[in-house]
């Protein structure tokens, strides 16, 4: 179930709450009720990644905790570097990282040039649609853990549906036509 709310002052930041994972037509009907088309968009920004070598929690973190996941051996660790390579950090210095299964790692990026401390230099490879939450949202991811952003895109790639905090969407995101 998924409900939206009116924040702020005048009502006008839109907040998304939902407590169970969401599926593409969950995407797309709350399009409808934002009244507005998805954007389409393009990672340009790249990541650094590496394989988990034992099982272990991973934060993700972009100023505050925004979601956890447990990593598993073969897992991916991943890192999310700018469009020039560059290793983002929030205002409170934290690095923006996250697991990846290696399934779903080989479908979203390819290897690129370049290494970093956080692994080999990678690109994402497809578009996905997005929709932004100005008031942020509060949703289950597809890892099963709840994912946080005060502002916000929530992502449709592929089959799966997750959220993108602004500023890092920003920063590695290019909005296509």
């Amino acid at each position: 179930m998924l409900t939206l709310q009116r924040r702020g002052f005048f009502r006008r930041k839109v907040a998304l709450k939902a407590l169970d994972g969401l599926k593409a037509d969950d995407f797309r009907k709350l399009a409808g009720m934002l009244g507005v088309s998805p954007i389409k968009a393009r990672k340009i920004g790249y990541v650094a990644a590496k394989k988990a070598e034992k099982r272990q929690v991973v934060e993700t973190r972009w100023n505050g905790k925004e979601t956890q996941i447990t990593a598993e051996p073969g897992d991916w660790i991943v890192t999310t570097l700018s469009p020039a390579a560059k290793v983002l950090l929030d205002a409170e210095g934290s690095v923006n990282t996250y697991a990846i299964k290696p399934e779903k790692f080989t479908q979203l990026y390819e290897p690129a040039a370049g290494v970093t401390e956080y692994g080999s230099v990678f690109r994402a490879k497809g578009v996905v649609e997005a929709l932004f939450l100005s008031g942020g949202f509060e949703i289950k991811a597809p890892w099963g853990e709840t994912q946080r952003a005060k502002a916000g895109y929530l992502l449709l790639n592929g089959d799966e549906v997750y959220g993108n905090n602004r500023d890092v969407f920003d920063a590695t995101y290019a909005v296509l036509g």
